[in-house]
């Protein structure tokens, strides 16, 4: 019997549960340092993971399409500007004005985001979720800084709707990689899609900015996960 939808399951209990909790930590300046250390776990995971394994994934994808859409190559780094620009959007919509229209595009960008995280940490073989556990973490941290942010944007709307939105949507997504098999192309095409949207919102919601945040716990959450990731590798 085959026990990794489990260990998948829990990977995207854990996100649920970051959704729940991460608007609750008070401003203080462990936060600050929580905040500061996620966004160098997540530039360490942008440059020593996902890019690396982004240009795998479109040689093997240019393979699988090669003669079908002759217009178009680096497949899967189409798909990874998409999401970056999807989600630049909807951060700039956010930023414009708070209207119901920017709330909703928000929702609906980050619920779609979610699915394809819990859709993708489903197959074992996707090399952009392996090792499980370290792309846990760094997603934890990632979903913490960036509920955050929502949380600061949209306050009582994120608490009483989106945020569960985002939760039922991960969950979903999960269903559907249990359930339903897509091929390996396909997957490398969400996985690339997410890749994306994390380089976006590392790049707009992670990097210490203000006094708020900690550039020695920045520093050291990147040198930590990247020592973590060439140990293992």
């Amino acid at each position: 019997m085959n026990i990794y939808p489990f260990y998948a399951f829990l990977s995207v209990s854990l996100f649920a549960l970051v959704h729940l909790f991460a608007s609750r930590i008070r401003k203080n300046k462990l936060q600050g340092t929580l905040l500061s250390f996620g966004g160098g776990v997540a530039i360490s995971f942008i440059f020593i993971d996902l890019l690396p394994k982004l240009g795998e994934s479109d040689e093997a994808v240019e393979k699988a399409l090669r003669g079908s859409l002759p217009f178009l190559e680096r497949h899967v780094f189409i798909m990874a500007l998409l999401g970056f620009l999807l989600f630049y959007l909807v951060d700039k919509s956010s930023q414009v004005k708070h209207s119901s229209f920017s709330f909703w595009l928000s929702t609906l960008s980050y619920s779609l985001f979610n699915f394809f995280v819990g859709y993708a940490v489903v197959d074992e073989n996707d090399p952009e979720v392996q090792p499980l556990i370290l792309f846990t973490f760094a997603m934890a941290l990632h979903y913490f800084t960036t509920d955050y942010s929502l949380n600061e944007k949209h306050g009582k709307l994120y608490n009483h709707k989106e945020k569960w939105l985002l939760i039922a949507s991960i969950f979903l997504g999960w269903l559907a990689g249990y359930y339903f098999d897509l091929s390996e192309t396909a997957i490398a095409l969400i996985s690339a899609f997410i890749g994306g949207g994390v380089i976006m919102n590392v790049i707009r919601h992670e990097l210490p900015e203000n006094k708020d945040n900690d550039i020695r716990a920045f520093v050291l959450g990147a040198l930590f996960y990247t020592f973590i990731l060439l140990f293992l590798n």
